[in-house]
């Protein structure tokens, strides 16, 4: 039974799917990425500027214990619905509503909008990363190379592999990660703010660009799988690109 099965039949029969002292609860979900209109640099002072970075993000948990995976049995919190986060727009958009129980919460899961599922080998790809043509991020910019501009785009999909537990988000909180919020009544609102810059600051443009052997001609390069920079950008949104998570309460 998920969450929101056990939801209702708490407040049908009173099954008791929720601790003694805790009430039901839906707190709107907000999505924001950062400004990042000034060009930022990469390895090497490179400057880079971004044109377009989309990230499919969802379904998000939030669990009670300090573990989340699949210690996380039954989320307290959970919005298992997808959205398209303007990632280069830092004005708050609502994604959705929250829907669970009060209490503290110490761990967080989610996926970017490819799912891992129980019943079948492949993942399942959800409504935000199919208006992405299947993949989690969507990047386009240019970079700054020694006075030549080089225009660069990638499309990265996060999903599970022979690495990651079947069944489970891929993007959980680490173990070393501090995370805790008392959810209450007086909740007003939690905000996920994404920084694109610190998925793109670790990726070395020149030395991709030597790897490409097209030198100071190139002005246009494509990021695919199996490279240097590829792998860069999925360990940078799966394990250091971390959201911030802002939570506000009523007045």
């Amino acid at each position: 039974m998920n969450l929101r099965q056990c939801l209702l039949v708490a407040v049908s029969v009173n099954a008791g799917c929720v601790d003694t002292g805790q009430e039901l609860t839906t707190i709107p979900l907000l999505v924001a990425g950062s400004d990042v209109s000034e060009p930022f640099e990469a390895v090497g002072s490179v400057p880079v500027t971004l044109d377009r970075a989309d990230l499919a993000f969802g379904p998000l948990y939030l669990c009670a214990g300090v573990t989340a995976g699949e210690l996380c049995d039954t989320a307290r919190l959970e919005w298992i619905d997808t959205t398209v986060v303007d990632t280069a727009n830092p004005d708050p958009v609502r994604a959705g509503e929250l829907v669970g129980a009060t209490g503290p919460v110490r761990s967080w899961m989610y996926d970017l909008g490819i799912s891992s599922q129980f019943t079948r080998d492949d993942p399942f790809v959800l409504d935000a990363a199919k208006q992405l043509g299947d993949v989690s991020f969507v990047v386009e910019g240019h970079v700054d190379l020694d006075g030549s501009d080089v225009s660069f785009a990638a499309r990265i999909a996060i999903q599970q592999n022979e690495t990651t537990e079947l069944g489970v988000p891929v993007i959980r909180k680490a173990s070393g990660e501090r995370f805790f919020h008392d959810v209450t009544e007086t909740d007003a609102s939690l905000l996920l703010r994404f920084d694109p810059r610190d998925w793109l600051r670790p990726l070395d443009f020149r030395t991709l660009l030597s790897a490409e052997a097209c030198g100071t001609e190139c002005n246009e390069l494509t990021i695919v799988p199996e490279t240097e920079a590829h792998r860069s950008l999925t360990v940078a949104l799966t394990t250091t690109g971390r959201p911030e998570f802002e939570w506000s309460r009523s007045q």
